[in-house]
């Protein structure tokens, strides 16, 4: 008897190994070790997300005397040493803080009718509703130096816009883009 439980459970546990390494794969393809991540948060914009650790994060002040422009630019560290000198950067991940406070316009009048936005270079002029922690947000698609996505949404009296830029569909940068807006969370 005792052998036969054996034979029997053999096979149960096998199975039971594979079912959770084919978890681990489905749910991190790259291995069974999620990436390490970096963490984002500011208190003055009320957000945090985390990226993964093969990117470096810079911070810049954009705006002009009229309005403020807060970037946050997320580049893959392997670019960073070929980027030219006065020169296009390369694909990345970006959050732009606009102010709004001033003129309070809605988020479709703010993508369709500012520059900034890059709606102007729309693939199909469409938006679509979404949401992103939480919030509505509005997505759509451009095409410029990169193909680009975006999803804009209000907060705290601003304009919050993520955008990834990318060369192909099946860049990296997408999934990446996609881990870094599932992280998301505004307060």
């Amino acid at each position: 008897m005792h052998m036969m439980n054996n034979k029997v459970l053999a096979p149960i546990a096998m199975l039971a190994v594979l079912a959770a390494l084919f978890y681990a794969y489905s749910k991190y393809p790259w291995g069974l070790v999620a990436p390490a991540a970096l963490s984002y948060s500011s208190e003055q914009y009320g957000i945090t997300f985390t990226y993964p650790d093969t990117y470096a994060l810079q911070e810049r002040e954009l705006g002009n005397g009229e309005r403020w422009h807060h970037a946050i630019v997320l580049v893959d560290k392997a670019w960073l040493a070929n980027i030219p000198e006065g020169g296009e950067g390369p694909p990345a991940l970006s959050v732009d803080i606009y102010q709004n406070d001033l003129d309070q316009l809605p988020i479709e009048n703010w993508i369709r009718d500012t520059n900034a936005s890059n709606f102007k270079l729309s693939i199909d002029g469409r938006l679509a509703e979404v949401q992103v922690a939480g919030s509505r947000a509005l997505y759509y698609r451009w095409d410029g130096l990169y193909r680009g996505e975006s999803y804009a949404l209000a907060h705290k009296g601003n304009i919050v816009v993520f955008s990834a830029t990318y060369n192909a569909k099946d860049d990296q940068i997408r999934k990446d883009f996609a881990q870094v807006l599932s992280s998301v969370s505004l307060y």
